[in-house]
């Protein structure tokens, strides 16, 4: 059996990849039974984690299959990584699997049968060049949603009526009544309706003034942050949510500040981008959610702009999980009390407690023991409360 070179490997497993990316991976996700839900015609939303909300995602990208699990940044690449995070197979299997399900073949294994380098057939270049602009003008086909109707919220008494009931009456300007539009999966049209905020690509988020089912917020076009710019300030207050900023407006003046919304805790490295870009390191304040999604949000935002230290709003973590800004004013909570300066490594303890809890709970019932050890955790030596 012929031996080959370290390059000669390299060279086959790149072949086998390139083509790999290229196919739609439902096939693979139909034969594991991984739970997915299809989203437009070129993205899938996975569940490999028993999560309540998934956060896992192979989507077309550059006419490429991409995997990213929002919920978990080690994981992510393409395909053979969803094989093997979610049945805990090894490379080789993982791979062999994936393309065996997409009637594939392995570059590799076919060198080493015929003991001689394989180049590939002007047949084999033709086919991946079609199935990747074939995959291209797929992602072009795509329905993106857009924002058709920006208003004044004076003209809409329902809409100020909606967020009074959240507590939320002196109104942000930049808080509008929005229309949009989208195509479902069988080419309709259907129009949506809302108040929220215009994000930096001219789409939006928005929030239904009743629910929908269980869907309660819609992003129109390209999912994004929204940016309010004040050109004579450093300083800058980012929010998990709109509605995080509209309950914050009410107690304090924002006006002398830059503000940030994320509209999703999956946009964190966005907000980090925009904020090392406008320069604007120096001067944080960062408003979460009282959850593990809100933790790491806050850990990835200073650890990528390489914040060391920043004013956030503080919870009891565990008396207060899943609140947020929102609660906390409809709860006649005083904002200013809770501001309080802490490193991200405080930020890092609680995410990881809360990530222990998690595994916990569901391979056994908590004691009060767990849950006192966990709410100390972000108080440990090193972490002490700063003003």
């Amino acid at each position: 059996m012929k031996k080959f070179t370290d390059e000669e490997v390299k060279t086959f497993m790149k072949r086998t990849t390139d083509e790999l990316v290229l196919q739609d991976p439902k096939p693979v996700l139909d034969d594991l039974g991984v739970e997915y839900k299809e989203l437009g015609n070129d993205s899938y939303r996975m569940n490999l984690r028993g999560e309540n909300t998934p956060s896992a995602f192979i989507s077309l990208r550059k006419g490429k299959w991409s995997y990213v699990d929002f919920g978990d940044r080690t994981r992510g690449g393409n395909i053979l990584n969803v094989v093997m995070d979610a049945t805990g197979k090894n490379f080789k299997d993982s791979l062999n699997y994936s393309l065996s399900k997409l009637g594939l073949k392995n570059y590799l294994d076919e060198a080493l049968k015929q003991d001689s380098v394989t180049e590939l057939s002007q047949a084999d270049r033709e086919k991946i060049k079609t199935q990747r602009e074939a995959n291209k003008q797929r992602e072009k086909s795509h329905q993106v949603s857009k924002v058709t109707g920006v208003f004044e919220l004076s003209t809409n008494q329902l809409a100020r009526d909606y967020l009074a009931s959240r507590g939320i009456t002196k109104i942000p300007p930049e808080f509008k009544v929005i229309s949009g539009e989208y195509k479902n999966k069988q080419g309709q049209k259907k129009k949506v309706f809302g108040v929220g905020v215009l994000t930096v690509t001219g789409g939006a988020d928005i929030h239904f003034l009743h629910k929908i089912g269980d869907l309660k917020t819609f992003q129109l076009g390209e999912k994004d942050i929204s940016f309010f710019q004040n050109t004579k300030s450093n300083k800058v207050a980012v929010f998990e949510s709109k509605m995080d900023y509209a309950a914050a407006y009410q107690q304090m003046d924002l006006s002398k500040v830059n503000v940030v919304v994320a509209n999703s805790t999956t946009n964190s490295q966005k907000v980090a981008d925009l904020l090392k870009e406008k320069k604007l390191t120096s001067s944080v304040m960062i408003f979460n959610q009282d959850d593990l999604a809100g933790y790491k949000f806050v850990t990835d935002i200073a650890k990528s702009a390489n914040i060391e230290h920043f004013k956030s709003i503080s919870y009891d973590v565990l008396g207060e999980i899943g609140k947020d800004v929102n609660d906390l004013l409809i709860n006649n909570v005083k904002l200013a009390d809770r501001i309080e300066m802490r490193p991200v490594e405080y930020f890092e303890q609680i995410a990881a407690s809360l990530e222990n809890i998690k595994k916990m709970q569901q391979e056994k019932p908590l004691t009060q023991d767990d849950l006192n050890l966990a709410n100390r955790s972000g108080n440990e030596k090193g972490f002490e409360k700063e003003r």
